[in-house]
C-alpha cells in the first residue's frame, strides 16, 4: 500500500470523501468535478477542515472541488500521488466504471448459462439473459437456480412419448414426485421452458397450464385430485341436473365443462364439509364448495372457472394456524375476486375450542398480514386455542341473508 493510501486509511473522518471520489468515477469515468456531503459528523468535519484548509462544522454541507484537492495533494509530501491508487487501495476494490462493472456482470452471467447449455441450441433459445423469468432468479440466488435449471433441462430432455402421470414423470426424473406441483418455482420453471419451446406466451391460469403439460403428454392425477361442490351452474345439463345434490368434480369433469356459474354470482368456499351438511338440512339456496383443507388443483380450477364467468368467492376456514395459511394463500391469490367473511373476534368467541395450538404451529402464520386474518391470529397468539368453523352459527345467519 502506497504512503499516502495509509495516510487517509490510519485518519478518521475520509471514508465518505473517498467513496464519493469513487461514485464519481464510476459515473464519469474520471475524477472531475465537486462531490456534495450533507450532514458531517465532527470526525469529518475536522479532517477536511485539514486537508482543504477550512472551518467546516459538525452537521455542515459543503462542497468539495476535486481540482483543489489535486492541487492540494501536489503541494503535498506525498510524491507521485495518484487518485486512482488511493480510490482502489482505500477501498479494496477495482476501480471500474458503472459501464464496466455492468459487462462483468453480464459477461458472468453469460458464462453461467453457457456452462449449462453447452452447444444445445434448443436450450440456448430458453435459457439466457432475455429470459425475465429466469434472469430474476439468477440475480436473486443463483446457487438455487443452477440446481433447478440442472433438473428441468433433465426433465425437458426427456419428455414422455406417452401419457405419463406428472408425479411419476417428476419422481423419475428429479427424485422427487410433488417437483412439479403447480404453482411451485420449480413447476413454474418447468411451464417457462415449455412455452418457450412452443414460442407461446406463459400460461396465467391453472386450465392453461394444465392443457400446456397435456400437449408435452403429462397428465394431471385427474381422478384423485376432485372437490365436493353443491348448487353450481354450468354449460353441462348433466351437471346442472344434479346441482341440487352434492356432485364431486375431477379436473377432467372441470376441463370438459367449458362454463361453470352461480345463481347469485356468490360461491361460498369452506375448509370442512359439515358447514355443507347443515346448509343442505336448512334448505339454504346458495352455491358452495368446499376446499377440504389445503386447496388442491381442481379446488382452484373451478374457483379460476367460477371467477372468469363474473362470480365473487366467499371464504370461511377454521381459526388455527393451518386454517388461517390457507384464508391467506387464497386472499393473496384472488384479491378483491374473493372476501373473507366471519373472520371477527365475535366469530372467534363463539367457536373456541379448548384444543390448545403448541408454539412451533403458532409460529407458522409469522408471515400472515391481512387487516381480517390479523384479527383472528391475535386471539390465536393470546388464547393459544384453536376455533372451528363447525360451532361458529353466524356463518348460517350470513347464509340465510345473503341477497
Amino acid at each position: 500500500m502506497t504512503e499516502y493510501s495509509k495516510y487517509f486509511k490510519d485518519k478518521n473522518g475520509y471514508d465518505r470523501f473517498i467513496k464519493k471520489l469513487y461514485q464519481k468515477y464510476q459515473s464519469l469515468g474520471k475524477f472531475i468535478g465537486t462531490i456534495k456531503l450533507d450532514n458531517l459528523n465532527a470526525e469529518e468535519a475536522y479532517a477536511l477542515s485539514q486537508l482543504f484548509g477550512e472551518n467546516y462544522k459538525s452537521g455542515d454541507d459543503i462542497k468539495l472541488s476535486i481540482r483543489q484537492f489535486l492541487k492540494i495533494m501536489d503541494r503535498s509530501k506525498f510524491k507521485n500521488f495518484d487518485i486512482a491508487t488511493l480510490v482502489q487501495e482505500y477501498l479494496n476494490v477495482p476501480l471500474l466504471t458503472n459501464k464496466e462493472l455492468k459487462s462483468n456482470l453480464i459477461n458472468k452471467e453469460d458464462k453461467f448459462y453457457q456452462e449449462l447449455v453447452q452447444d444445445d441450441l434448443k436450450l440456448k433459445k430458453i435459457i439466457n439473459r432475455d429470459n425475465l423469468f429466469i434472469h430474476q432468479r439468477y440475480i436473486k440466488n443463483k446457487d438455487s437456480l443452477k440446481k433447478d435449471l440442472i433438473n428441468v433441462i433433465n426433465l425437458i430432455n426427456n419428455l414422455p412419448k406417452e401419457r405419463t402421470m406428472i408425479s411419476l414423470f417428476s419422481a423419475t426424473y428429479t427424485k422427487n414426485p410433488h417437483y412439479l406441483d403447480l404453482d411451485t418455482n420449480t413447476s413454474n420453471l418447468f411451464i417457462n421452458f415449455l412455452s418457450c419451446l412452443d414460442n407461446i406466451d406463459y400460461p396465467n391460469t391453472r386450465e392453461d397450464k394444465i392443457k400446456l403439460l397435456y400437449k408435452h403428454n403429462i397428465e394431471m392425477d385427474n381422478l384423485s385430485n376432485y372437490v365436493l361442490t353443491y348448487n353450481l351452474l354450468s354449460s353441462r345439463e348433466s351437471i346442472n341436473e344434479l346441482s341440487k345434490e352434492t356432485l364431486i368434480l375431477n379436473i377432467k369433469n372441470i376441463l370438459n365443462t367449458s362454463l361453470f356459474d352461480s345463481k347469485l354470482k356468490k360461491v361460498f368456499v369452506f375448509e370442512n364439509p359439515s358447514i355443507l351438511t347443515k346448509i343442505l338440512s336448512l334448505n339454504i339456496d346458495v352455491s358452495v364448495i368446499i376446499s377440504g383443507g389445503f386447496p388442491n388443483n381442481a379446488v382452484y380450477l373451478l374457483i379460476d372457472k367460477l371467477i372468469e364467468n363474473g362470480n365473487k368467492i366467499y371464504y370461511n376456514g377454521d381459526f388455527d394456524p393451518e386454517g388461517l395459511i390457507i384464508a391467506y394463500k387464497l386472499k393473496n391469490k384472488y384479491q378483491d375476486k374473493l372476501q373473507l367473511f366471519c373472520y371477527d373476534k365475535i366469530d372467534y368467541e363463539r367457536c373456541k375450542s379448548n384444543n390448545f395450538i403448541s408454539n412451533s404451529r403458532l409460529n407458522k402464520m409469522e408471515k400472515i398480514d391481512d387487516d381480517n386474518l390479523n384479527i383472528i391470529k391475535n386471539l390465536l397468539l393470546e388464547n393459544k386455542l384453536a376455533a372451528f368453523q363447525e360451532n361458529n352459527d353466524r356463518i348460517i345467519d350470513y347464509l340465510k341473508n345473503i341477497d
